[in-house]
């Protein structure tokens, strides 16, 4: 796998806070991990230094769109050719296809599908249990920072600074500081459980977890505590499927695109409130819910779309059919027209190839994505969750977290404003309380946390000419902080780990 010098130079950084805090690891060779970086690094310069620009453009176009959107201007510009109108701020259409960079090896020895063996981990996440199938990840189910990182970007485009957040997060929450790693799925062993278990309340529980990657009201997954559940937040439900598929017209077509980001989003919005309905104990958590959660709708109207040239104009097209839908979540149509889905089998077709190098989807994507969910539907930007009862939602006034600085209507109008709230509510105040819940000593943590967290969120708090991101007024009167406000809820266990 290949990776920046930025996110080597971090990794060895986190892994050196690490090892300071634990005397012991240092033997376990923080020079040689570094060396491996440093291999790795080389391999591909240009592609990280493309990859990088296009980081940068993205966000100047949030720049730019924001404040499109604070004179009045459309969230998502409305297309009359039929084309996708949500898109990401580099819309893939503004390149030429390229069949050279967008081919993605997926037929090699090394990258070939490879169903997981009985000891192999899979998860919830249907593009991360693909990229282990085909070996992008390890196939064990098991995988490191850096190599998280690099096969999201490689395979996906997604923005490097998306891709470090993510998986850092994983990390952090999900997985084993001392060596980097985390699970795709559930519990597991790695070398560094022995130390870890000194630093950690409990063993790391892969992105599993309820409440802190993986969250209620998924596209295709019951809620973890929904009634005849059994707690199974991690198989594909064929009914929430078919819904799926309905929502797209039934359209089986090969090669048209069905499932944009704004069926995808109709579907969110649907199955945001069925789990109003049907779950008592329904939480929507500030990140795995209003931000994984609500943004995996649209991963997968990104992710999972192949990308083609136009007949016509030689652009690149981003469309998802059936075809590939059905592959990205492991699902068969049989010839009498039953589906069956196979558990863990995600995949894609040798046909499927990415988007534009030039056309990541980044973190600030994230920002206008939830922005555009809460104007079409104000729920989906909620934090709170049901009393203990059905159709019992309450909300956390966004007033009240931030101590009067920022409410709904002003999160709706600003992109900016929204970025700085996320930021503020997620890496200055949630994080912290979950690392002071689940470590026993902090140190490494939080040093970890300011090496890889905050610089990537970071840029949501914007830079010079941005609107000023103003901290929230923590001795307001009335305040409530976002820990304070979880334990209102009965749903939100696991949300503060």
């Amino acid at each position: 796998m290949k990776l920046s010098t930025p996110f080597a130079t971090l990794a060895t950084l986190a892994l050196a806070g690490s090892a300071a805090a634990f005397p012991a690891f240092v033997g376990k060779g923080e020079a040689g991990i570094a060396e491996l970086l440093a291999r790795a690094e080389s391999a591909d310069p240009e592609f990280y230094a493309r990859a990088k620009a296009a980081d940068e453009a993205a966000f100047q176009a949030f720049r730019e769109r924001s404040a499109e959107i604070r004179k009045g201007g459309e969230v998502y510009k409305k297309r009359a050719d039929g084309k996708r109108s949500i898109t990401a701020l580099i819309d893939p259409a503004s390149f030429k296809f390229n069949d050279a960079e967008q081919t993605v090896d997926l037929t090699s020895d090394e990258h070939k599908f490879i169903a997981p063996g009985p000891n192999d981990i899979r998860g919830p996440c249907p593009g991360l249990n693909l990229l282990a199938n085909h070996g992008y990840l390890d196939r064990s189910g098991v995988t490191t920072l850096t190599q998280g990182i690099d096969a999201i970007v490689k395979v996906f485009g997604v923005g490097l600074d998306l891709a470090a957040a993510l998986n850092a997060y994983a990390v952090l929450f999900n997985g084993n500081l001392l060596d980097l790693t985390w699970s795709i799925g559930g519990p597991y062993g790695s070398k560094g459980l022995g130390g870890v278990t000194n630093l950690l309340f409990g063993q790391p529980q892969g992105i599993n977890a309820h409440n802190i990657y993986e969250g209620d009201a998924s596209i295709v997954r019951q809620d973890y505590y929904e009634p005849g559940a059994n707690n199974d937040n991690v198989l594909l439900k064929l009914d929430l499927f078919k819904e799926l598929l309905a929502d797209g017209g039934n359209n089986s077509a090969d090669g048209v695109d069905v499932f944009t980001p704004e069926v995808m989003l109709k579907h969110k919005s649907r199955r945001w409130h069925q789990s109003v309905e049907r779950n008592p104990l329904f939480f929507n958590s500030a990140f795995g819910g209003l931000v994984v959660t609500t943004a995996a709708e649209r991963f997968v109207a990104e992710f999972a779309a192949n990308n083609t040239a136009d007949p016509e104009t030689g652009a690149n097209r981003i469309y998802l059919d059936e075809k590939n839908l059905f592959a990205f979540f492991s699902v068969e149509r049989k010839a009498d027209g039953e589906l069956v889905y196979t558990p863990g089998h995600e995949r894609l077709l040798p046909s499927w190839k990415r988007r534009p190098l030039g056309s990541p989807f980044s973190l600030v994507d994230i920002v206008i994505t939830l922005l555009n969910a809460g104007r079409i539907d104000p729920s989906l930007l909620s934090v709170g969750g049901n009393a203990g009862k059905v159709n019992s939602f309450a909300g956390v006034d966004a007033g009240n977290l931030s101590g009067g600085v920022f409410n709904t209507a002003q999160l709706l109008e600003d992109p900016q404003a929204l970025s700085c709230f996320l930021y503020q509510a997620t890496v200055t105040e949630l994080i912290p309380t979950q690392v002071q819940t689940l470590y026993k000593i902090t140190g490494a943590a939080l040093d970890f946390v300011g090496k890889t967290l905050a610089p990537a969120w970071g840029k949501l708090k914007g830079g010079d000419g941005d609107e000023p991101c103003q901290s929230f007024n923590t001795n307001a009167a009335g305040r409530v902080s976002v820990a304070d406000a979880y334990k209102k809820f009965p749903g939100s266990k696991g949300a503060l780990v």
